[in-house]
């Protein structure tokens, strides 16, 4: 299980907003943390733990993101 306790720990540190940042090194900073976090979360589906990953995404995904 410490592979879902570092994925929450990513998604607690994220930056969501990393996006609309005009400082290009908050953007670089935030893609490679968004890249990290899907790698993450493609390791915990392949375990079989696809369900936990994506309920730990859902629960920091901020409201504004949601669709």
């Amino acid at each position: 299980m410490s592979k879902l306790k570092t994925l929450e720990e990513l998604l607690q540190n994220h930056d969501w907003f990393y996006q609309y940042s005009e400082d290009y090194s908050v953007y670089e900073r935030g893609l490679n943390a968004q890249t990290t976090i899907n790698t993450a979360i493609k390791v915990l589906e392949d375990a079989g733990l696809s369900d936990e990953a994506n309920s730990l995404y859902e629960k920091y995904l901020p409201q504004q993101l949601k669709y």
